[in-house]
């Protein structure tokens, strides 16, 4: 099974919390290899479906998509996508132990989309490197753009002959 490259490939697939944490770690693991800031958007875009009704927790990991997607659109000076709004924790939850120091911790440190959906965490992983330039490209896309070139190549060549044949036969002519 491959990673998930979405956030909406993460929800289709989580049918239970933890199921959906180890989904939501690999969607992480694939972030970490986007190198452009379109690739990480496109990431974001689609809306998930809705895991409330799906499993126990399911609002907690709703809210926590869209604070995700609210985050990373904030770092990359882009508008949040208009599916994260309205997704909210019905209580709220830490990403801490059940350390009093570690809860103040939270509450003082959690970014603001994610206070703003009920959801405290000290830390928020965002494994971003972005890179300067063009973005990386599979071998797959390599092979796909060099053979359009080959055929673009072939073309202008193939005209150039039978412009310089229309030349030959008028000169004969």
């Amino acid at each position: 099974m491959n990673r998930p490259a979405t956030l909406r490939a993460v929800a289709e697939q989580a049918d239970s919390l933890e199921t959906f944490g180890r989904l939501f770690q690999d969607w992480l693991h694939s972030v970490r290899t986007f190198s452009s800031r379109p690739q990480v958007l496109r990431a974001i875009k689609e809306e998930p479906p809705r895991l409330a009704k799906r499993f126990a927790s399911g609002a907690v990991s709703d809210a926590w998509l869209a604070a995700y997607a609210e985050f990373i659109a904030k770092r990359l000076n882009a508008a949040a996508p208009k599916w994260s709004a309205g997704r909210v924790a019905p209580e709220p939850w830490f990403g801490t132990s059940g350390d009093e120091l570690a809860r103040v911790s939270a509450l003082r440190d959690s970014p603001q989309p994610f206070k703003s959906r009920n959801l405290f965490v000290p830390v928020v992983d965002l494994p971003l490197r972005l890179r300067p330039g063009r973005p990386k490209k599979s071998r797959l896309e390599l092979r796909l753009a060099n053979a359009k070139r080959q055929r673009r190549f072939r073309a202008r060549r193939k005209e150039e002959w039978q412009r310089l044949r229309r030349l030959a036969q008028r000169a004969t002519a």
